[in-house]
């Protein structure tokens, strides 16, 4: 406890320099938000359509609205938060492997990945929150809590869409059984109930349903910031043109997890992490209309999946150096590296992984063999 405890001081050092940085983001959206909730009466303004988050991340807000304090400052407090219970999560998930001290090593490298403290002290973002709800939900998979494991991936879902990108990863687990039908009902069940304060506070319950409808007719034309198969396509690309390319690209992850559910393999705890891996690098990969941060739930994945397979440690080596860039090209302006080159990259890191899952498969495949001799 005294490892974990010291490690989260000093993460939280190392977030000091960026603390008074303030994003477009930050200036455009979340402080106008953040005033409207404190002038409002912090959760008696909650019924309010404020912008194109969920109600979960404005009523964290409305909480921190009633603390002291900078608003800048409480905002990513709130994002740090949710770093240290990624970390949590990611440590439980490194500890089915290891009973020794490499859970908390696991803690500190996600507190202390370069994109994970951009993310959070520098943009103020909160994708640390659902990517926390996302790394909970590989984490009790793992542990056979299945309905914990559905409950955590809804929560993560109100928050972020982004969510959507262990999908992949939960459908194949329902098609080889490891996850219940049933236990699907707790998605909309969840996302319904975490809207209902908001409800009960005077917001329509249609708009609520459809924030994230919303979000993607809204959506802009094929991202160049996020290095993945966009940054090849034509900048004046029609948006007919995006929406085939993101049909094609949920149909090729729909008939890779089929591939996976004919395959005779045991859902092993290895095999489990490396699916989840390979299901949050695919769909932002291939997805058009992808914002800089989109790896962000592969680059928490990748440090886990290295404690499995140390032999694969330049994986997250690799997903760190890309987020790290693209979210220092957004903030900062940087522009020292071919974002083409880094998408080479990243496809060659997505069908490694890939690859390495089929070999993984096939490897068990040849043990179970051998033991039956």
């Amino acid at each position: 406890m005294a490892f974990l405890l010291a490690v989260t001081a000093l993460a939280f050092v190392a977030r000091l320099k960026f603390l008074p940085y303030e994003s477009s983001d930050y200036l455009q959206l979340v402080r106008v938000w953040f005033a409207d909730l404190r002038s409002g009466g912090g959760f008696a303004a909650i019924g309010r359509n404020f912008g194109d988050y969920t109600p979960p991340y404005f009523y964290l807000l409305a909480l921190l609205t009633y603390l002291p304090g900078k608003d800048l400052y409480l905002i990513k407090g709130l994002s740090f938060a949710g770093d240290i219970l990624a970390a949590y999560f990611t440590m439980r998930t490194v500890r089915m492997k290891y009973n020794a001290f490499w859970g908390e090593i696991a803690y500190a490298l996600i507190l202390f990945l370069p994109g994970t403290i951009l993310d959070s002290a520098a943009w103020g973002q909160c994708d640390s929150l659902y990517a926390a709800g996302l790394m909970a939900c590989v984490c009790f998979v793992l542990e056979n809590r299945q309905y914990a494991a559905m409950t955590a991936f809804s929560l993560a879902l109100c928050f972020r869409p982004q969510a959507l990108f262990l999908a992949p990863f939960l459908l194949l687990l329902l098609l080889r059984g490891r996850l219940q039908w049933r236990s699907l009902a707790l998605i909309p069940g969840i996302y319904a109930a975490a809207m209902l304060p908001a409800f009960f506070a005077g917001r329509s319950f249609s708009d609520l349903m459809l924030v994230y409808l919303r979000q993607w007719l809204r959506g802009s034309m094929p991202t160049n910031a996020l290095p993945n198969l966009a940054v090849w396509y034509p900048k004046d690309l029609p948006r007919a043109a995006g929406l085939a390319i993101a049909g094609a690209a949920v149909l090729l992850v729909l008939a890779g997890v089929f591939v996976f559910q004919h395959m005779e393999f045991e859902m092993s705890d290895e095999m489990i992490v490396s699916l989840a891996l390979l299901s949050a690098l695919a769909l932002p990969f291939f997805l058009p209309w992808m914002n800089e941060r989109c790896f962000y739930t592969a680059d928490l994945l990748a440090v886990a999946y290295a404690f499995f397979f140390p032999e694969k440690f330049y994986i997250p080596l690799l997903t760190a150096l890309t987020s790290a860039y693209t979210m220092s090209r957004s903030l900062f302006g940087a522009h020292f590296l071919n974002v083409k080159l880094l998408s080479v990259l990243m496809f060659g890191c997505l069908l490694w992984v890939a690859v390495s899952t089929v070999f993984l498969s096939r490897d068990k495949k040849v043990e179970r063999m051998i033991r039956a001799r």
